[in-house]
């Protein structure tokens, strides 16, 4: 895609990003983030990292970890996936607005169309504009006002956030019950000490260094899967927000005022 294409050919140029030379800049750096992943888990498969990590859990709290990491992340990559669509579905009617920004309609089959009747891809900044047209069909004597209609359409965006927040807010958690549950393992072993010769205390040691070992295996576990999915959710939310302004800025610019001056 070249850059004429992306300023809508001839005429007033407009600035546009980096990103937008990339259609799929987005998930672009999710699959790199995902690539990581998948290596780190095969070299921790192979050096049996994980066999080490199961075996000394025995709450199984790191493999409840892992699967819900390997899930949330499998959400963000379908989530990015289907952001990225509507950036690139926004950028394109987005161009078709700029070259055109007149005689905004719905035709009969609910199709928006502007300027000399072109049809805009169906997305989230179509159904925005139509919308927006739905409304000015029931003018109230003040201007046109959408910003009801944007909190709506960004509470929508941001709900593919949600569940990631959870997550990334849960997980560390998880590793502080797991942390607690170790401790309680590791301080058991005292209270059945009865004499302090060398086989007693050897086995309670042994009985303790397993509720250690459970501790700190959930607690890193949990931490690690926090801080990598906090990363993929934090691009994710960058492309959310990036969506949201372009849908603001073009109806802002172009359909609010097409809308009014033909109302006048």
């Amino acid at each position: 895609m070249s850059t004429s294409e992306l300023t809508g050919g001839p005429g007033p140029r407009v600035i546009v990003t980096p990103f937008e030379l990339r259609d799929y800049m987005l998930l672009l750096r999710w699959l790199i983030v995902a690539s990581l992943i998948v290596v780190a888990l095969f070299a921790i498969f192979q050096v049996g990292l994980f066999h080490d990590m199961v075996a000394s859990d025995r709450t199984y709290l790191s493999s409840l970890v892992t699967l819900v990491f390997i899930g949330a992340t499998i959400h963000c990559g379908f989530s990015t996936v289907a952001v990225s669509r509507e950036l690139n579905v926004a950028r394109r009617v987005a161009r078709t607005i700029r070259k055109n920004p007149t005689n905004f309609r719905i035709n009969e089959n609910g199709d928006v169309t502007s300027g000399d009747g072109a049809v805009l891809p169906a997305g989230a900044l179509t159904d925005h504009v139509r919308n927006v047209i739905v409304k000015a069909r029931n003018p109230s004597g003040e201007p046109l006002d959408h910003s009801l209609l944007m909190h709506a359409m960004a509470d929508s965006l941001r709900a593919r956030l949600q569940v990631g927040v959870f997550i990334v807010d849960a997980l560390p958690k998880i590793g502080l019950v797991g942390t607690v549950i170790g401790f309680m393992l590791m301080l058991g072993p005292i209270r059945g000490i009865d004499s302090f010769d060398p086989l007693t205390l050897r086995a309670a040691m042994s009985d303790m260094s397993v509720g250690m070992a459970t501790a700190l295996s959930v607690t890193l576990t949990a931490l690690i899967g926090s801080i990598v999915l906090k990363l993929q959710y934090y691009f994710l939310e960058i492309g959310t927000i990036e969506l949201h302004s372009l849908i603001a800025e073009t109806t802002d610019m172009y359909v609010v005022p097409a809308l009014q001056s033909e109302a006048a």
